[in-house]
């Protein structure tokens, strides 16, 4: 078990979260937030709805500028699948991840170089965690609350992650701070609501009754891993010997080199991970010659722009069907973005998003930024 303060450790590669068996809402066991660029507090800053009521926390003295109308769970998950949704589809026409994404088991053809689906290439590898403090108490008395000061080898916050207790649902902190080898994180205190709280009423939960939020949390690195690139994989009974052997002797890894990170152009070659560096050369002792296909693993996308953070979020209310936000400013952004004109353009007919102004700033969007490969027959 890795200790509270080390910061390093054997990497954990993450399973997919298994949805809960025999009923009962998923925010009991701390299911992750559906994958989006744009998070649940950025954009309630964005249609200036209070951070607190956004999280269904009624906080009467809250100064903070903005709608006081506390939103409901039904209310977040309609957002952020729609967020998500929306997100998708613009990453599906430019062929890069809107935000860094890990990317497993991609398989190729083999050739030299190796395209990968996604552009914006960062590095080689599998996503990976290290416990730094499991079940790290937090400080409500003052807000935002204080976890910390926790020992850590760790000298950067960059791949500092807080999530719910033993869950994969992250926290968003508000800052954090690495001094004399000690971790302290600030979060607000409606960003961790209780699980089996979040589906509040609609006048809201106490925000003076600390009950109502979490007392722990897990503080975990979160990194990319790069002992783990690529698969090569050889035809079946590629020699007398690899038809004897089994399925394992047709495999070897590989190790990717970024040639081009734009395009996700990748050079793949046989090799070893050993002391912190691949070693290049034939690491199968049955099949020789060229693979025939490679299974990828590695880290792309591009850093978040506030175009991108807008582009999603104008096609998200594109795609709302109702109003349920009697707040002015979100009430106002969708009724704009869900807009039809009464004329219409060919580009506007022909656009593969829909026709409201929301899904036409999604498309111009894509045209501009579209990643454009190359490639040879």
């Amino acid at each position: 078990m890795p200790s509270s303060g080390s910061g390093v450790g054997t990497p954990i590669v993450i399973p997919p979260v298994v949805p809960p068996v025999g009923g009962g809402p998923y925010v009991e066991l701390g299911e992750a937030l559906p994958r989006s660029c744009v998070s649940p507090n950025r954009y309630a800053k964005i249609i200036q709805q209070k951070e607190c009521a956004f999280w269904g926390v009624n906080n009467p003295d809250d100064p903070e500028p903005g709608c006081r109308d506390i939103w409901t769970l039904p209310q977040r998950d309609e957002v952020m699948r729609y967020l998500a949704e929306a997100q998708e589809e613009i990453e599906q026409q430019v062929d890069f991840y809107l935000c860094p994404t890990w990317v497993t088991d991609e398989q190729h053809p083999y050739r030299q170089p190796v395209f990968t689906s996604w552009g914006k290439v960062i590095a080689g590898g599998v996503r990976a965690e290290t416990v730094i403090q499991a079940g790290a108490a937090v400080d409500h008395s003052v807000d935002p609350a204080i976890i910390g000061p926790i020992v850590t080898t760790l000298t950067s916050t960059s791949e500092i992650k807080i999530f719910y207790p033993g869950s994969e649902r992250e926290i968003e902190p508000k800052k954090m701070l690495i001094s004399g080898g000690n971790l302290t994180v600030w979060i607000p205190r409606c960003r961790m609501v209780k699980p089996d709280l979040m589906d509040n009423p609609p006048e809201g939960l106490d925000y003076y009754d600390t009950a109502n939020f979490l007392a722990t949390v897990d503080v975990k690195r979160v990194y990319n891993d790069p002992s783990t690139n690529a698969t090569l994989i050889w035809p079946h009974q590629c020699s007398a010997v690899c038809g004897q052997a089994g399925c394992s002797a047709y495999t070897a890894t590989g190790c990717e080199y970024v040639r081009l990170p734009e395009i996700g152009s990748l050079d793949v070659t046989p090799a070893t991970y050993s002391n912190g560096q691949w070693v290049s050369g034939v690491n199968s002792s049955c099949c020789r010659g060229r693979p025939q296909f490679v299974k990828l693993n590695y880290y792309a996308g591009a850093q978040t722009t506030k175009q991108m953070e807008d582009t999603i979020i104008r096609l998200a209310h594109s795609k709302m069907p109702d109003e349920f936000c009697g707040c002015e400013v979100w009430t106002r952004l969708w009724r704009r973005d869900r807009n039809v004109p009464e004329i219409l353009t060919r580009e506007r007919l022909n656009n593969p998003f829909g026709l409201a102004d929301g899904a036409f700033i999604a498309f111009s969007f894509t045209r501009q930024f579209r990643l454009v490969r190359g490639d040879v027959i």
